[in-house]
């Protein structure tokens, strides 16, 4: 069995370390230690006051790099500033693997955009999708007697007491069922829920003084769309309803596995499913995988993402490389269900009209569609500018449903100008929208991000027109719509 000095040494082993003032990582190695013997703070007051501190940290660091490069010719300039945004970065790294949650959301969704964030924080951020600081066993153990009123080594055959994943809202244990099945057992940080309520209530605080502004009402809106989508992630029965689903949508040809949920050892707090054998991306990256490697995980990553979307109507909104794994047998494993967006009937025929504007290239159309997703009755009540941005960001979209033959997800200039067009919208504060076009970035991003890394390949149009082409409810509602 692992112990647990071993796992951690291994996870410090992943994080780059601070050369200046800790070059054998023991500063690193004693804070990884203290967060494992921590309850997660549930209070708001106590979260917002930790990351205020954590503010003052990061912005102290950056005054020192500024008054150092001051006086330094430009290749000690670039040297201190690798050192201060890696000094920044481990330091978000202790505080959001301390807070879990809403934040530590927040860290994977910034490892998530390279070209966006400095190179050093995508390292160490990236840490946060499955080798976060897990909890200690005793805490294990009390959620296991709550759930369950058992220990774990009583319920399983046998019980990995080490974390060999962990996460915002759990880590992954492996076990051995009485029947010498292995399985993984995801199980929650205690008072998880409460953490969420507490960084949204400290978030719409934040955000008041925007309270006079005519968006305010649609921004509390999707607030609260937000916090219920992020409390359903905690409900892992759901996450449990979610998996099976999925798992009945693909056969053993399609290469594409979402794992076996074992319902007698499950709960609320406590999912156990199949093992999947296999690595995460940045492992199989390190590996040097050949073009055609990297090439086929994109086609079976983007028959994956439409098959559940045109069987199913969701949006798979969290595709970060935590929730994939490449399987020591060549397929891919899907593990993570649980921030799944299931589309209302208004959101679907939204989303299928846009859709096919786009691929008619049927400009007054799209900009109706673009209209009606902003929550204007018409686009002439939208700035010309607004109107354009969101069209083009659009179009950006559509690309690779347009393309006949390969589209190159690698391509750097491709990727480049979606997250040009994103940060241009944001800065105007162009963000007025229904809900579900928040998770739709979120799964176009995160997706489109995955791929870049990958640097993979695809017949893109050619999995669309075939996934699309099941006559199911979504194309029944289309129809009736129509008639």
């Amino acid at each position: 069995m692992r112990t647990e000095k071993t796992t951690d040494m291994e996870l410090l082993d992943l994080l780059p370390k601070d050369g200046t003032t800790d070059p054998a990582g023991e500063r690193l190695a004693e804070l990884l230690a203290r967060i494992a013997m921590k309850k997660v703070p549930v209070n708001s007051f106590s979260r917002i006051w930790i990351l205020g501190s954590l503010q003052a940290r990061v912005t102290a660091g950056y005054f020192a790099y500024w008054l150092r490069s001051r006086f330094s010719d430009a290749g000690e300039k670039q040297r201190l500033k690798s050192e201060a945004h890696l000094a920044a970065a481990l330091r978000m790294f202790g505080t959001m693997g301390y807070l879990r949650g809403a934040i530590m959301k927040l860290g994977q969704l910034l490892a998530n955009l390279p070209e966006v964030v400095p190179e050093e924080f995508a390292d160490v951020l990236a840490a946060l999708h499955f080798e976060a600081p897990p909890m200690h066993y005793a805490l294990v153990r009390e959620v296991f007697l709550d759930e369950f009123g058992r220990e774990p080594e009583e319920l399983f055959a046998s019980f990995d007491r080490q974390a060999f994943a962990a996460a915002s809202l759990g880590q992954v244990h492996r076990a051995r069922l009485h029947s010498g099945k292995e399985v993984a057992v995801k199980i929650q940080y205690p008072g998880i829920a409460r953490t969420i309520k507490a960084d949204l209530r400290n978030l719409r605080l934040l955000l008041q003084p925007i309270c006079l502004t005519r968006d305010w009402q649609n921004t509390l809106d999707n607030l609260a769309d937000l916090e219920q989508m992020l409390l359903m992630e905690t409900d892992y029965e759901q996450e449990a309803c979610f998996g099976k689903q999925a798992r009945s949508l693909f056969t053993e040809a399609d290469l594409i596995v979402a794992p076996k949920v074992y319902e007698d050892y499950s709960t609320k707090r406590v999912l156990t499913t199949e093992y999947l054998r296999g690595c995460h991306l940045n492992e199989f990256l390190a590996r040097n995988p050949s073009q055609a490697e990297r090439d086929r995980f994109t086609h079976l990553l983007t028959v994956a993402t439409f098959r559940v979307f045109y069987r199913l109507r969701w949006l798979p909104a969290d595709p970060h490389p935590g929730n994939f794994i490449f399987m020591d047998d060549g397929r891919l494993g899907m593990i993570d269900f649980g921030c799944t967006r299931v589309l209302s009937d208004a959101d679907w025929l939204l989303s299928w009209e846009s859709i096919e504007a786009g691929l008619n290239r049927d400009q007054p159309r799209l900009n109706r569609a673009i209209a009606k997703a902003c929550l204007f009755d018409d686009p002439q009540e939208m700035s010309a500018h607004h109107l354009k941005t969101i069209r083009e960001g659009f179009e950006w979209f559509m690309e690779p449903w347009l393309q006949e033959g390969i589209f190159d997800f690698g391509d750097r200039d491709f990727f480049r100008r979606g997250v040009d067009n994103f940060a241009e919208g944001v800065r105007k504060r162009y963000t007025r929208c229904v809900a579900m076009s928040l998770w739709s970035n979120r799964f176009t991003f995160g997706g489109r991000a995955f791929c870049y890394r990958l640097k993979g390949r695809c017949e893109f149009r050619k999995i669309f027109l075939q996934e699309s082409s099941w006559d199911g409810p979504g194309k029944k509602l289309v129809a009736k719509e129509i008639s």
